[in-house]
């Protein structure tokens, strides 16, 4: 049969709905029988008006409340009836939020498909499994934020999950009474949920790419150590962000589980019962668990330390126990190939806080702050604990930056500190560790464009800040900006837009973010990580360079290495 009768077949199949009553066209939309139930899914249109299906707020787990609460996930119980999945108007309860949509029965994920989902048609699309980033304290799956029609024009499967945040995800006592890394379990049963279930919504379940970006990125890291889900994913693109950033790690999650605890009941600063605490914030109202939160996140002497140095709650190493995520150290356990070895793309912007040097009066201050205590620029993974010590290494760290000058002096310069603390160490040190065992294909995002909402050019550091290059993925929009018309865009914009979406997508497709030459792409074959590293520059034409961040990236290499030793945790 030839290919104009294979598409007539399925145009008549879908004007007359020749499919089972469990996936006609109804009224309101379509409906899928999942091994839970029936769901109603919605038809819209992509910026390019072609048609596509999306089922929102679709449950992959029980409600997390009462004594599921700081608890791994469960599968969702069996519904009746149609569940109507045409609108996603739920958030995880957030640390520094307060929005009406925030509820701790919030998990659920999208499904959103090019193809008409029917039983009679195997589309077998590669998927990609989004997880959003936040630092592990905020985040949401909202359609108005992560709006997927951008990249549905390219012939994928898009999922986007909630999961846990703050001390709902991941509060730890750093025992067996709670393991923590209940974020983590969610989106783990998200994906196990994907794998079961996207072949129903025309998706591939042997093709499915991992995706996210900051806090998301990381997750899709740490999803990579946890070797019991072998086989469920294969591939990765890591946006800003890997386990071995300092923030993505929490090695003091006792302590702020109790301190948490404290701020609702003083009791808890003096007890120091694990199970107490489990029983009493599981009775308290969840609101007031929140609040405690976000009290809790602005009672650091120094936010921006404890910030550089892991998020208040983050993952942790469990206890060795039946349905662990992780128990090992991430930098030993990468650098000894036990992981999941699958295709990586993965990089970071090209200035990824580049913001602070817009805040010049509160830069040049924290700079200040820095020449002061010297010790706090020093990571706690390098587990240095001698004081006089510190200082030294200190004082090397802030001659990479300033050649010996204090850091107020060089305050703008200065900002690369930041950038390279959070992210671009740690992003390129997981490149060179992970492509000795498989593909890791790396970028750095430097173009500077309209689209990406920030536009700051200060001397002596680049211009990206973070997250800009998700405003070329995602279709946006809120009260100060919307990305939904590209026409309104510069051309060079669009054209930055198209090559990220057909990067981003070709990667899920054939596992090579260039699989065939491009004119789009300029006809470049991206090279793989070596020892000789090269990666692509994403400005307003592509390049291939080498050694990302080499004026400051051997510098931390040298300090690392006159340690002695790497039994490291983040790096």
């Amino acid at each position: 049969m030839s290919i104009f009768a294979i598409s007539l077949v399925i145009s008549i199949l879908i004007i007359f709905s020749l499919v089972d009553v469990e996936e006609k066209q109804s009224t309101g939309g379509t409906l899928v029988r999942l091994p839970n139930g029936l769901i109603k899914g919605r038809i819209s249109l992509t910026t390019t008006k072609r048609p596509y299906w999306a089922f929102q707020k679709v449950p992959f787990a029980s409600p997390p409340v009462g004594n599921l609460r700081f608890r791994p996930p469960v599968p969702p119980k069996n519904w009746y009836g149609v569940l109507e999945t045409t609108k996603n108007d739920i958030t995880c309860y957030q640390v520094p939020s307060d929005s009406p949509l925030e509820s701790e029965d919030c998990l659920y994920l999208n499904v959103y498909t090019p193809r008409y989902p029917t039983k009679l048609w195997n589309w077998s699309l590669p998927v990609m499994f989004y997880i959003y980033g936040g630092g592990f304290i905020e985040g949401n799956s909202l359609d108005h934020i992560y709006g997927p029609e951008f990249l549905l024009d390219r012939d994928v499967v898009i999922v986007v999950a909630n999961y846990r945040v703050g001390p709902f995800g991941f509060l730890s006592t750093q025992d067996m009474v709670v393991p923590g890394n209940n974020g983590l379990k969610d989106q783990l049963l998200a994906l196990q949920w994907t794998h079961d279930n996207i072949h129903l919504f025309g998706g591939d379940p042997t093709k499915i790419t991992l995706f996210g970006q900051s806090a998301g990125s990381a997750s899709v890291t740490y999803h990579l150590l946890h070797t019991e889900s072998e086989g469920l994913f294969r591939g990765a693109i890591c946006e800003s962000g890997s386990f071995l950033c300092p923030w993505a790690y929490q090695r003091r999650a006792r302590e702020y589980a109790f301190k948490t605890a404290s701020l609702i009941n003083e009791e808890f600063k003096t007890n120091n019962d694990s199970q107490a605490l489990l029983e009493f914030l599981q009775s308290v109202p969840a609101k007031e668990l929140d609040t405690a939160s976000y009290q809790l996140s602005l009672t650091e002497d120094h936010q921006n330390r404890q910030l550089f140095q892991g998020f208040y709650y983050a993952p942790v190493i469990e206890p060795e126990h039946d349905g662990a995520f992780l128990t090992k150290k991430m930098y030993g356990q990468l650098k000894s190939g036990d992981f999941i070895k699958v295709p990586t793309l993965m990089g970071f912007n090209s200035e990824e806080n580049v913001y602070f040097a817009y805040l010049t009066e509160w830069l040049t201050l924290a700079m200040a702050t820095y020449d002061s205590n010297l010790d706090w620029l020093v990571p706690d993974d390098m587990n240095v604990y001698d004081v006089e010590k510190r200082r030294e290494i200190g004082a090397a760290i802030r001659s990479i930056y300033t050649g010996g000058a204090t850091l107020v002096e060089h305050a703008i310069p200065s900002v690369r500190y930041y950038s390279d603390n959070s992210f671009t160490r740690s992003i390129r040190k997981q490149a060179e560790l992970q492509s000795k065992f498989c593909d890791v294909y790396f970028y750095q995002f430097s173009y500077d464009g309209k689209l990406g909402n920030f536009s700051f050019t200060v001397d002596g550091a680049e211009n990206i800040t973070h997250g800009e290059e998700n405003k070329y993925i995602w279709r946006m929009y809120d009260d100060y900006y919307d990305n939904s018309d590209l026409a309104i865009f510069p051309m060079a914009d669009r054209i930055t837009q198209y090559r990220v979406q057909k990067i981003w997508t070709d990667f899920a497709k054939y596992l090579n973010p260039t699989p065939r030459s491009s004119d789009l792409l300029q006809g470049i074959e991206w090279p793989k990580v070596t020892e000789e590293f090269q990666y692509v520059d994403i400005l307003k034409n592509l390049e291939i360079k080498r050694d990302p961040k080499n004026e400051t990236y051997p510098g931390w290499m040298a300090i690392y290495d006159s340690l002695g030793y790497d039994d490291f945790d983040t790096y």
